[in-house]
Parts: C-alpha cells; sequence; structure tokens
C-alpha cells in the first residue's frame, strides 16, 4: 500500500507535469540572473550612510535584569562579544538577548556579526530561536524602539539575522536578505571560479551557487507580466536552502495570501516557478479587485502575495510520513505570526493556499492554537489531520478544496480526512472549466495535480477571489450541514471518481 501511494503522488508530479524547471548550469545562470543593484548594497555600507555611532542606545523600556548600558551579548550565547555553540544552536534568553542588541557597542556588535559562519545556517538558527523562544510581537515592538542609527547597524552587520526574524518590517528584510544573497553569491562566484568547476554537481559551491541564481531570478520584477514590487522575506543560503518571495507589497497591502508547496519543491528547482505563480495570482486578485470595486470602496483593495518554500519538503524517500509536515508547521506558525506582529493595527485579510503535501503542513498549523486566518484553501490534499473543517482556525465558512478529476492525490485521505468531502464541511470548488457569470470570459479546465494555478482557469479564478476577501464568489459546492446529500444529477464540476461509491454509500 505504501509503495502504491508513493507511486501515485511520484506520478502526479513526473507524469502530470513537473512544477518548474531544472537548474540551469552556472555558467549560464552566472550571465542570465539578474545583477543586484549596486545602490542596494552601497546604501548600508557603514562609510557611506551610518550615523556617528554612539557607544551606547538609551532602551524606551529595558528589560528587568539588563543593564541600561551592556557591553555584551551574554544572554545571546556570546563570550566577549563572540557567537558560541549557545548561540547557532538557540540556547539563549530571547529578550535579554534582544536588549543587549539593542544597547551593545557597535565594535562588539560588528564582533559578535563577524564570528557566524557565512558557510552554514547559523545565523538563521539564531533568528528563528528569536522568534520562537520570544514572540514576533514582541520583537516588533523592538524594533520600532530602536534608533534609526541602530536599526541601519544591525542590518549592516547581521542582515542573515535580520532577514528572518519574524516582527520587522518586511521593508527591511528584503533589504537584509538581498545583502546577503548579494554576498554569498558573489562569495560563491569565486569558489566555483577559483576550482574550474562549471556544473551543477561538480560541487557543493555550485549547488548553492545555483540554487541562490534561481532567487536572484525569482526577484526579476516584471515576469509573468506582472510588475509589483518583489521582495525577498526569507532566505537561508544553505543547499537545500528556505526562501519566500513576495508579490505586491506586504507591509501595505490589504489581502495578503501565502502559498505553501508540496512533494518536490526545492528552491533549486522550484523557486523560480513557484514565484511565477504567485505572480500569476497577483495579477489575477489586481483584476478582481479593480472588477469588484464600487463608489463606496473609494479604491480598489491591494493585495500582496507570498510564493512561500519556508520548510523541507519530502521526496519519494520520506514523502510517507509526517514529520516534516510537523516541521513545516511551525516554520509556517512563525510566518504567519510574524505577518500578525507586522501589521498590527492595520491587519490584512490573510489566505493560506496550500497545495498537496502542503495542504496536511498547513491543517497541522492551523490546529496549533498559534495563528488564526481569514481563509484557507486545500489543493490536490492527501488529507487533513483534522475531521472537520470547523477544527482549524479559519473564519467560519472560509475553508475550501479543490480536487481536480484526474488528480491521483486529492481524495487520498492517506494522511486523514479529505477536504474534498461533503463530511469535512470545505466548500468544493468547481476548476472544471466554464464561463465566468461576471465577464462572461471562457474558464479553462483544470484536469491534474500541478495546474491549480494555471492563468485563465476557472481554479485560478476561484483563488484570487478567496484571496480578495470574495470567496462568496467562487463557484462550488456549498458545505452541507449534517452530512452528504448525493445530487441527482451529478456534474463532473463537483464529483470526483474517488468520490462516486463514498458519497453513495454515505461516507
Amino acid at each position: 500500500m505504501l509503495l502504491v501511494v508513493a507511486a501515485i503522488l511520484y506520478s502526479s508530479v513526473h507524469v502530470f507535469g513537473v512544477a518548474g524547471s531544472p537548474a540551469v548550469p552556472v555558467h549560464q545562470a552566472v550571465s542570465d540572473a539578474p545583477p543586484v543593484t549596486v545602490s542596494l548594497v552601497s546604501a548600508v555600507r557603514r562609510a557611506e550612510v551610518l550615523p556617528q555611532r554612539s557607544t551606547a542606545v538609551e532602551l524606551s523600556a529595558p528589560v528587568e535584569g539588563v543593564p541600561e548600558s551592556s557591553t555584551d551579548l551574554s544572554s545571546c550565547g556570546a563570550v566577549d562579544g563572540t557567537a558560541l555553540a549557545a548561540t547557532t544552536s538557540g540556547d539563549i534568553r530571547a529578550s535579554a538577548c534582544l536588549s543587549q542588541l539593542a544597547d551593545v557597542e557597535p565594535a562588539v556588535l560588528g564582533r559578535f556579526a563577524r564570528s557566524f559562519d557565512s558557510d552554514d545556517s547559523s545565523a538563521v538558527t539564531f533568528a528563528t530561536a528569536l522568534g520562537e523562544r520570544g514572540s514576533a510581537t514582541a520583537t516588533s515592538v523592538w524594533w520600532h524602539d530602536l534608533t534609526a542609527a541602530r536599526q541601519t547597524e544591525l542590518v549592516a552587520d547581521l542582515p542573515s539575522v535580520v532577514g528572518n526574524l519574524e516582527g520587522v518590517p518586511y521593508d527591511t528584510r528584503d533589504l537584509a536578505n538581498r545583502l546577503t544573497l548579494s554576498s554569498t553569491v558573489a562569495h560563491l562566484r569565486g569558489e566555483v571560479d577559483a576550482q574550474g568547476s562549471g556544473f551543477l554537481g561538480a560541487s557543493a559551491d555550485s549547488r548553492r551557487l545555483v540554487m541562490l541564481q534561481q532567487v536572484e531570478i525569482a526577484l526579476d520584477r516584471g515576469r509573468e507580466g506582472d510588475d509589483a514590487k518583489r521582495s525577498l522575506l526569507s532566505l537561508d543560503t544553505v543547499f537545500p536552502g528556505k526562501a519566500a518571495v513576495a508579490v505586491g507589497d506586504v507591509d501595505t497591502a490589504d489581502n495578503v495570501t501565502m502559498m505553501v508547496p508540496g512533494m518536490l519543491y526545492t528552491v533549486s528547482n522550484q523557486i523560480t516557478w513557484w514565484t511565477d505563480r504567485a505572480a500569476d495570482l497577483h495579477s489575477a486578485q489586481d483584476f478582481w479587485s479593480s472588477t469588484l470595486a464600487t463608489d463606496a470602496t473609494a479604491s480598489a483593495a491591494t493585495n500582496a502575495t507570498i510564493a512561500w518554500m519556508g520548510y523541507r519538503t519530502p521526496d519519494l524517500t520520506n514523502v510517507l510520513g509526517l514529520s516534516l509536515a510537523e516541521a513545516g508547521a511551525v516554520h509556517l506558525e512563525d510566518a504567519v505570526q510574524g505577518l500578525t506582529a507586522a501589521r498590527a493595527g492595520s491587519e490584512p485579510h490573510v489566505t493560506l493556499i496550500a497545495h498537496s503535501y502542503g495542504s496536511t503542513t498547513a491543517s497541522i498549523a492551523l490546529t496549533s492554537g498559534k495563528i488564526h486566518v481569514d481563509s484557507f484553501v486545500a489543493l490536490g490534499s492527501p488529507g487533513s489531520v483534522v475531521a472537520k473543517a470547523g477544527d482549524l482556525a479559519v473564519t467560519r465558512g472560509q475553508v475550501y478544496a479543490a480536487a481536480a478529476a484526474l488528480d491521483p492525490v486529492a481524495g487520498s485521505g492517506f494522511f486523514g480526512a479529505d477536504p474534498g468531502s461533503t463530511l469535512y464541511g470545505a466548500t468544493l470548488l468547481d476548476v472544471a472549466g466554464g464561463t465566468d457569470p461576471f465577464t462572461e470570459q471562457s474558464l479553462s479546465a483544470v484536469l491534474t495535480h500541478n495546474r491549480y494555478f494555471t492563468p485563465g482557469s476557472q481554479s485560478m479564478r476561484n483563488l484570487a477571489l478567496i484571496g480578495t476577501g470574495h470567496g462568496d464568489l467562487a463557484e462550488g459546492r456549498q458545505p452541507i450541514p449534517g452530512g452528504p446529500q448525493p445530487t441527482d444529477q451529478p456534474t463532473l464540476a463537483l464529483v470526483r471518481p474517488q468520490d462516486v461509491n463514498r458519497e453513495s454509500l454515505g461516507a
């Protein structure tokens, strides 16, 4: 049985179409990747923009037990300003550590930054620990209480930390992560040139270089015809890497949609494809925001979509277990908490759209008690860890599912309840194509596992409407209180092959 399920999952990606294109050779990617703007790098160089540094920055609210003029970073696991194993393993006191980072002398801050190894994920681990052992809300308050000089110093000295620190404004994180990306790519290019190696797989450095060049390409504004700004919200430069790229302004958008991928999605092979799908969705959302705007709204709602690849997705060797979904759920919770904290006082409409194994990951996150979202869509889901939509931390009536007719993963129920069944209580979206009732445009059908984000499809139309807060206009079968009610005239739009026997039996 396990082998059969693995084969089905594998075929869903490779028979019906691989999501994304393989990474290009290093020598080709070097010439194709967009260069990092020099002004971006120079903008935070000390010699050019840093104001005169003082020996201490006054805290607005000192943490109990921490002196107002700290000269060390002991709460960050450091000794004499040098990061040690405790720092890089996350064995820290988050609140006190943040206070010391705000107050420590510039020379000590610089020494602390230099003690991180640029070839491992220690800085990202440290940033994650600050969030997990503290809170994104506390981090947001801390960041806004810093002086502009200290904020600039932290971005310049610790870009890998600031760029992955939930609660920090996204434009600042984008700046920090681009600095990390630029410096790491430059370093790896030098290493690869010195090795005389030109193709992926020739060395660990070349694999990392290709991976990060794919991130550079994903950040290229205007891809897919969507000219909205693109931002790098998180980045782990160590292979196989993690990243999140936003299309639109996450700091100000009225609607924010986070897309969670499933099996076999890696930064090297899918970050550009996943970001392009986020751009397609962003364009569709802008279209509907403009179309549905009325005199009462004054202007069309603004949108941002996030191609989130913040966890390790499974391959054929480990797809049959939940361990990666459980680990990914923790990272997803952090990301949603970070959005909530960064946008406190101007909260957007938040939607999670999760594909395949990612939908199981999202179902775990949405039952943790730590986050809540306005809408949730499970695409081609192999199962939810809870039996009913009402058990998810989602606004009532705003849970949706989509299952294409030839999608062998959807409806398998391998990891739990099928979100597309009538018993689950979600709206089953129509993805079979047809004519849009508002625009009278022809909508294409989605038939297979990796086509839910196809531009011009009924699926994309529904996803865009849900993400803009208009889920009531999405076409599909509404949840039926009290259990399944088989229809007299079923259609392929709403009844999947795997449901025929199940629905007739009242399962």
